[in-house]
């Protein structure tokens, strides 16, 4: 799988396949597996940028055996929207991760 990543603020859209890597070989089995994974994906993504995120919040729920999470984060300039998915049961490295400021 090719790792793709791509930010442009000022169209606020990011795309990602399995970000920074330091969590590939981890097994997400559960919407809490998936909200530690996606927020601290989504974290260091905005750092890398020079954005300080704060004031997380997130929901998970389950699509047949497919979790899904949407969050949020604050920084000083706008708001992020984070979208994750993940099969159940499979590797960190195959989750998805999309980040789009709201406005």
């Amino acid at each position: 799988m090719n790792r793709v990543a791509a930010l442009t603020l000022s169209l606020g859209l990011f795309a990602s396949s399995a970000m920074a890597g330091h969590h590939d070989e981890e097994i997400i089995n559960s919407g809490s597996d998936l909200e530690h994974w996606c927020k601290e994906e989504s974290e260091a993504t905005l750092i890398g940028r020079g954005l300080m995120p704060f004031n997380w919040t997130a929901s998970y729920w389950d699509k047949v055996d497919t979790l899904m999470l949407k969050g949020q984060w604050r920084t000083n300039s706008t708001n992020f929207i984070v979208e994750c998915s993940v099969a159940r049961g499979a590797s960190a490295k195959l989750a998805s991760l999309s980040i789009q400021d709201s406005q």
